[in-house]
């Protein structure tokens, strides 16, 4: 072949394959722009998923374009990935994106990565691009509101309002600020108006699932988040507060579920291995709750419910030590955390630290209401630091019959020798002060105070919850239990549901106390307090059905150890006719507790009813006497004992006894008893 041919085969096959390799750029570039395409058209209707897989084919068609890097993005803050986010900005950037340009992407970026100050100084950045001047203000509003700048919030969201008023995301972030200042009315009426403004739109729908639940319940958000994740399955944030709510209800295997789909979307969420932590230790796995705790990285360790968890793992472990350190550190940001307390004093005794633990315990036991097991973890601290007098004077409180009424935590004097605060508005001062005014006795001026500060602020329930307290303590509780309604109309919380049906019972009206707790339960089936209460109202309103129906499901749930909840048992079961099960819940009972005459009395009346040792029925009644003389019931049942073992002279004395007390409930069945002999 001739040179010539040569030289021109050769530049055949170099023009061939330049032709190529033009041809397969403007096929990679063509296919790069249709990805680009598909992408945006996904962003513009909120799948951002979608989005983002045709994003990651167009930059790989193109991966030089900034324009392509910032709506990927776009759509990783859309995915609350604001690490990623950021990641491709600034390679954007380096591609030759104007920083001005990326100011207020960044500023979300960081947002999402929890540095407000970083985004405040991205907004402030005096080349920021000013062609978005509501989201700017959003941005501005969310960052104050992380850092507690609760004025700079509020001016903030009132630009962005004021810009875009028909924007449904503004008034999310409003209610959200709301939230954060304690304003429940104002918060339910923004998250309202997002909801009105954009009803397909998943965070005004979210923040209205929320504001359900705190205003209703749990059963009635729900419907509000599977309406927005019908919209968006894939919605984490939603997800999550669906799952919380779940695991509130006490369903489980549901949040469990919905935990696994939220890790299937996010493998790294630390709040969904949180959850599964929890549900863990509340099924006694302590090394599961252990091992899925470590999984959140430490992302969650100020959080005061992974505190909580982590103090409870030690104690279980029996590390006394470590469980204070976390415990600690909780108690100071929430001293009035009853079971934070309570679990920091059992971890200070576990560890030998007596001192420490009848300090942190001392609010507790001097509340009139101290619960029998406070008042005897307390008994041991004092009996461990060499006081056996104080001790004893402890257990005799803890074996008392009766429990007071709920009465606010015991407070530094300290509060009221700096003299009332300067403001009646502010409740973050004004509470603590009222507060320590009660513990003082000084029920009228806690009264004046509090009436201030609820006028100040009709939309916060803190503020008339303590109104609600001081009217109680005044001598009051129908006008208690009318604020507390008013409270529970914004926020039908545990602690407002059981003050208001205590408050109603004092007023003389336990049918609409029972309706309260009924209507509480039906909304939050697993709360402990609030069932352990309406079993309370059952057994006096002679609801022996009802009543054991509510102890059989709190024994279900914490065992046979609490001697109070076996006592309750066997009143109401023998009440039904069931000797037999009712003399083994009241054995059980005294000896859990023999030092009480509560367990005395209803152990000796179990005995008397099933017509078994008389001797040893009328022994542990005169025990329960002894400790109690004053209890119409246990002269009713001693009375009832000293007949059947026809001892009538002392019979008629213990059931005149009963029969003197006029406000008595069983005064009627006394007086027959008395006919009788």
């Amino acid at each position: 072949m001739s040179r010539k041919r040569i030289i021109l085969l050769a530049g055949l096959v170099a023009l061939l394959l330049g032709v190529a390799a033009i041809w397969q750029t403007t096929l990679r570039l063509s296919d790069g722009r249709g990805a680009y395409a598909r992408a945006i058209s996904a962003l513009d209707a909120s799948d951002p998923r979608t989005a983002r897989v045709e994003l990651m084919n167009a930059i790989k068609a193109d991966p030089r374009s900034p324009t392509i890097r910032i709506a990927q993005a776009r759509a990783l803050l859309a995915l609350e990935d604001g690490e990623g986010a950021a990641v491709e900005i600034d390679r954007a950037i380096q591609l030759g994106a104007p920083r001005g340009g990326t100011r207020l992407l960044m500023a979300q970026a960081q947002l999402l990565q929890g540095d407000a100050d970083a985004a405040l100084r991205q907004l402030a950045a005096p080349d920021r691009q000013q062609d978005q001047p509501a989201l700017a203000a959003r941005l501005e509003g969310r960052a104050a509101l992380m850092l507690g700048r609760l004025a700079q919030a509020r001016a903030a969201f009132n630009r962005a309002q004021h810009l875009s008023p028909s924007d449904a995301e503004t008034w999310v972030d409003i209610g959200r600020y709301y939230i954060a200042a304690g304003d429940q009315a104002a918060a339910i009426a923004a998250a309202d108006r997002a909801v009105a403004l954009a009803p397909s739109n998943v965070k005004a729908l979210t923040l209205r699932a929320e504001r359900t639940r705190d205003q209703y319940g749990l059963a009635a958000a729900r419907p509000w988040f599977e309406r927005a994740l019908a919209i968006d399955p894939a919605a984490v944030p939603t997800l999550i507060e669906y799952a919380a709510t779940l695991a509130d209800m006490g369903e489980a295997r549901h949040m469990l579920s919905v935990s696994r789909r939220i890790l299937s979307l996010q493998p790294d969420n630390p709040r969904a291995w949180f959850m599964q932590a929890v549900l863990a230790a509340r099924a006694g796995r302590e090394d599961l709750a252990r091992g899925l705790l470590a999984r959140t990285e430490g992302r969650l360790d100020n959080q005061p419910a992974t505190m909580l968890l982590r103090g409870v793992l030690h104690l279980a472990g029996g590390n006394g030590v470590l469980a204070a350190e976390s415990l600690e550190r909780l108690v100071a940001l929430q001293p009035d955390n009853d079971q934070a307390r309570l679990l920091l004093g059992r971890a200070y005794h576990g560890a030998g630290d007596q001192d420490a633990a009848a300090a942190t315990l001392a609010p507790l036991v001097v509340r009139a209401d101290a619960d029998p097991y406070v008042l005897t973890l307390a008994a041991r601290v004092q009996e461990a630091r060499g006081d056996r007098s104080l001790a004893a004077d402890m257990l005799n409180r803890a074996a008392w019959p009766a429990r007071a009424s709920t009465s606010p935590l015991g407070s530094d004097g300290r509060i009221l020798a700096a003299g009332p605060p300067a403001s009646a508005a502010t409740a973050v001062d004004n509470i603590p002060y009222i507060r320590a005014l009660l513990n003082d006795g000084q029920a009228g001026q806690a009264v004046d105070r509090a009436l201030l500060l609820a006028a100040a602020n009709p939309g916060a329930p803190a503020a008339l919850i303590v109104l609600g307290d001081a009217l109680d303590a005044a001598g009051r509780p129908a006008q208690a239990a009318r604020r507390y309604e008013t409270a529970a109309n914004m926020r039908f919380s545990q602690d407002v549901a059981i003050r208001l049906a205590a408050a109603w019972q004092r007023a003389g009206d336990p049918a609409r106390a029972r309706q309260v707790l009924d209507l509480f339960l039906g909304q939050n089936p697993a709360s402990l307090p609030a069932q352990r209460l309406a079993a309370a109202l059952r057994l006096d309103a002679q609801d022996w059905r009802g009543a054991r129906r509510m102890l059989e499901g709190v024994r279900a749930r914490i065992g046979n150890q609490d001697a109070m909840l076996m006592a309750d048992l066997a009143r109401a079961t023998l009440a039904m006719g069931d000797r037999p099960r009712a003399l083994a819940y009241a054995a059980h009972a005294w000896r859990l507790m023999p030092a009480s005459p509560m367990t005395a009395d209803i152990y000796g009346w179990a005995l008397t009813q099933a017509g078994g040792n008389g001797q040893r029925a009328v022994d542990l009644l005169e025990q329960a006497r002894a400790m109690a003389p004053g209890h119409p019931v246990i002269q009713l049942h001693l009375g009832q004992a000293y007949a059947a073992m026809r001892r009538r002279s002392e019979a008629r004395t213990a059931l005149a006894r009963a029969a003197a007390v006029p406000a008595f409930p069983g005064r009627a069945e006394a007086v027959a008893a008395l006919a009788a002999l």
